[in-house]
């Protein structure tokens, strides 16, 4: 006899022709038509009526003879290959020895030899022949069960034999394949060396309505279409297709209504991601030791810029749900789930690859879903200043001018200023669009050229939210934010319009939202749809009327998790008609030059800013931005408030705002010296936005994991790490900053000490390496080439490090967004830079501390450099 042992059984196979089940997808029906004996009232036809539950099932006694079966009558005549059994109660008391005999000519039966099962511990347990067998009727035996009792919940047979199953849910992918057990339509991804990308969740891969799937039927005609059915009967149609190196997994419920929809694959060990939500989870890794549900929404104030996008780099993997209501990600010790509640249908993918190429797909599939994609402005790449933490709502042309002013004559660099408070009609705001405060801004235009004559573009704050006409409304409470004294706002006349137009969001039943927010204005709202191309236009057009060289976009309404694409296309608009814009509100991409993380403090340095910003650039939004650096905690010097500026130096965004001057002269050199050194570096970091922008790939700010995908210690340093751009490793001191020293991670690799030039062989771990206040944080390394600028007029400067680079050429972005220069590095006996394009030797200098080469960069030039 031969015996099938079931400790756990392997699936590579499709329910095909399922037979046994009342409602007979694909296939002949059958029934239970006898039984040995049955327990109180759980009759014999219940183990095939196609529900899978303990209220529905045979409890089956022993007969006289003292053996226990379930005879099953097959409609027709057919050749079965396999069947499933279902038994327990909940997932235990399971049916632990069976085999099964066929119906013969001549009514005997007789005994499936390579059906018996004995051992088995599961509560459902697929068998399959050895070979098909011809009839009209089987047989189940039970033959070893708790207190005598066989508590069968169903019976499924199959009618297509072992290779066709297999075949069917053995899906080859052009990058690897994905494997599909039919018990729960649980699924792997495998790779073209057959290595496992990501491993089957243990009990399901597809929940419909909180329900696992039970059955899973392949359609033997088209490849990669399943139909699935939970155990109460909820069905739904699963299309699997691949491109590349993307698989697509399509799940339509069949029953009308809203469905929670739930792809589920087992635990994966780092992951990066999920914007805000990712941003406020504490953890640069996000699959720590309990499973963690991450939803998506907007609540008006911390989280604002949503992304189901996860990537994990040691899987080479990423996913993202974009459609769907209430879209979450958990991640744990046992899960990676995507879930989007749907009436319709949602569609989940999963990008495989490397990195670089993982991030070029996510880049086109955010353009076939319609998510903007911006080009970088290198404006919001130099230094900025905000009149929130300075001035708050009591901002006026003057204060700014001086505050302004006043920065420049101390060597800051300002070259744009957001007076995002205090300069609209008293009562009114920014969407009022209206004329300005006559006291507070009485020229505007001669303000704006006030300030663009010092080279500082003017940026205004902006909302998408619009005050219900009439009025003047009363905020609904007495709290105010800040220095904010308006006591009454006004109706604003435009959303009169908007009502008229349809150019505001509304509910299902086609009432208009209204919203208020908890921090301004404190007074009901609508808010622009921004996903009706009207309404986008309405708006573009109304902004042209501030006359302004860009905006701060800072809505603070609570949209929930239903309507987080209402932001993206009316900001994104601002910023292809040339403005620079600051984007909060959104998901999924940035919808301007810069996203930014709402007012962050300094004692934020310790936990979320940097975690927000590596989730942020994990998501595919790299260039972020705070806010200013020491945000209200200027009135004396502190440590950590240059701590605060080098952590914001060493991103694309950095901005100032109450000023240092009161501080001895050696506290101002402190805190000016992240500032000189983005200065100097903004070329630099601007080259790698416009790299991100051309392939996705997160160049701006690269969390280490990422950048380092095989290397499992740059996946968790002890303090935050990343890369900005392809040479520079950041490591800001944040934590424990009383001791200026960290332990700090170079991944494998040459790296020179930026400040010392002090050259490293990684990867190696620097125990207690001493980080004081002043120094740099920063090592050079990967590529080893960067390039500054020491002031506005000087040409550019290439620095070529002593680095054995895989890849010898180089092509680097000038901050006019247009032009490019190439270098070409070669081995040589002899140092020699030479430019191609002109045909000419160039001077060049050599560091004395780290051995680099050094000279002018043109654009639109090709260098060839020659180095030992």
């Amino acid at each position: 006899m031969q015996k099938i042992m079931l400790v756990s059984l392997v699936m590579v196979i499709a329910l095909m022709d399922v037979v046994a089940t009342a409602n007979h997808l694909n296939g002949v029906s059958a029934s239970a038509v006898k039984s040995s004996g049955v327990y109180e009232t759980y009759r014999a036809e219940n183990a095939t009526d196609g529900a899978v539950s303990n209220a529905s099932r045979w409890i089956g006694k022993a007969d006289v003879a003292g053996k226990i079966w379930l005879e099953l009558k097959l409609e027709t005549e057919v050749s079965v290959s396999a069947i499933q059994l279902f038994s327990g109660y909940d997932n235990a008391d399971s049916v632990s020895g069976f085999y099964v005999e066929a119906k013969i000519q001549g009514g005997e039966w007789e005994k499936i030899s390579s059906s018996v099962v004995e051992g088995n511990k599961k509560t459902d347990v697929m068998v399959v022949f050895e070979t098909p067998v011809t009839t009209d009727g089987l047989r189940l035996v039970v033959t070893q069960t708790k207190d005598d009792l066989a508590r069968v919940k169903e019976v499924v047979v199959l009618t297509k034999d072992r290779g066709v199953i297999e075949e069917l849910l053995r899906l080859n992918l052009a990058a690897g394949q994905m494997n599909i057990d039919p018990s729960g339509f649980r699924f792997e991804l495998v790779n073209s060396h057959n290595e496992i990308i990501c491993p089957m969740h243990q009990a399901f891969g597809l929940r419909i309505g909180g329900q696992p799937v039970r059955f899973t039927v392949a359609d033997p005609l088209l490849q990669g279409v399943f139909s699935v059915t939970t155990a109460t009967g909820l069905k739904a149609k699963v299309s699997v297709h691949a491109s590349g190196g993307m698989v697509s997994v399509t799940v339509v419920p069949e029953q009308d209504g809203m469905h929670k929809v739930e792809l589920s694959m087992g635990r994966i060990p780092v992951a990066y991601g999920l914007g805000d939500a990712g941003g406020w989870s504490g953890n640069v890794n996000l699959v720590t030791e309990k499973n963690v549900r991450y939803s998506l929404k907007n609540n008006g104030s911390a989280q604002r810029w949503q992304s189901s996008f996860v990537i994990c780099p040691e899987n080479k993997l990423a996913g993202v749900v974009f459609e769907g209501n209430k879209r979450s990600v958990v991640l744990g010790p046992e899960e990676y789930t995507m879930s989007a509640s749907t009436n319709n249908s949602v569609t989940f993918h999963y990008l495989l690859g490397d990195m670089p190429n993982i991030y070029g797909q996510y880049k086109d599939l955010l353009a076939d879903n319609g998510f903007p994609w911006i080009k970088p402005k290198f404006g919001l790449f130099e230094l900025g200043w905000e009149s929130w933490a300075a001035l708050g709502y009591q901002t006026r042309d003057e204060t700014v001018l001086e505050s302004i002013t006043a920065f420049q004559d101390h060597g800051y660099p300002i070259r744009w200023a957001v007076t995002g408070s205090g300069f609209w009609e008293e009562g009114g705001t920014t969407t009022s669009f209206g004329k300005y405060d006559d006291v507070k801004f009485s020229n505007p235009s001669e303000f704006k050229k006030q300030l663009n004559d010092r080279h500082v573009k003017w940026m205004i704050g902006l909302r998408t939210n619009f005050i219900l006409p009439g009025g003047p409304h009363v905020p609904v409470n007495a709290k105010r934010d800040f220095n904010l004294k308006v006591k009454t706002f006004n109706g604003n006349p435009l959303s009169t319009v908007g009502m008229e137009k349809g150019y505001f969001l509304k509910d299902l039943s086609g009432e208009l939202i209204e919203k208020t927010s908890r921090y301004f204005p404190i007074v009901p709202c609508y808010m622009l749809d921004g996903r009706n191309s009207d309404a986008v236009d309405w708006y573009a057009g109304l902004y042209q009327k501030w006359n302004v060289d860009g905006a701060k976009e800072d809505t603070m309404i609570n949209v929930g998790a239903d309507v987080l694409d209402v932001f993206n296309a009316p900001i994104s608009r601002l910023s292809d008609d040339g403005g620079l814009i600051m984007a909060r509100c959104g998901s999924f991409s940035s919808s301007g030059t810069l996203l930014r993380i709402n007012d962050t403090h300094v004692k934020d340095i310790v936990l979320r800013t940097p975690i927000n910003y590596l989730h942020y650039a994990a998501s595919g939004a790299p260039n972020v931005y705070s806010d200013t650096v020491g945000f209200r905690k200027m009135k004396k010097y502190s440590e950590k408030v240059v701590r605060h500026g080098w952590l914001m130096a060493l991103t694309a965004g950095l901005a100032v705002a109450e000023t240092p001057f009161k501080w001895s002269p050696e506290q101002q050199a402190l805190f000016k010296k992240p500032i000189d050194f983005h200065y100097q570096f903004g070329p630099y970091l601007y080259d790698a936005a416009m790299k991100s922008y051309q392939t996705g790939y997160p160049y701006t700010l690269t969390t280490l994991g990422i950048a380092y995908p095989e290397d499992k210690n740059a996946a968790e340093p002890t303090h935050y790490q990343w890369m900005a751009g392809e040479s520079l490793l950041c490591a800001p001191l944040l934590k424990n900053h009383e001791s200026g020293k960290m332990d700090l991670y170079l991944p494998k690799g040459t790296w020179f000490d930026y400040d010392t030039g002090e050259k490293y062989l990684g990867p190696k771990l620097l125990k207690d390496f001493a980080m004081p206040v002043g120094k740099t944080p920063c090592f050079v390394g990967g590529k080893g080439i960067l390039v500054t600028r020491s002031t506005d007029d000087a040409p550019l400067r290439a620095h070529i490090y002593p680095i054995d680079r895989p890849s010898k050429t180089f092509t680097f972005h000038f901050p006019d967004g247009k032009s490019t220069s190439t270098l070409s590095l070669l081995k040589s006996s002899t140092y020699s830079v030479l430019n191609a394009t002109a045909g000419k030797t160039l001077p060049f200098e050599i560091s004395p501390k780290s051995g680099a080469i050094s000279f002018e960069l043109q654009p639109g030039q090709s260098y060839e450099l020659k180095f030992k």
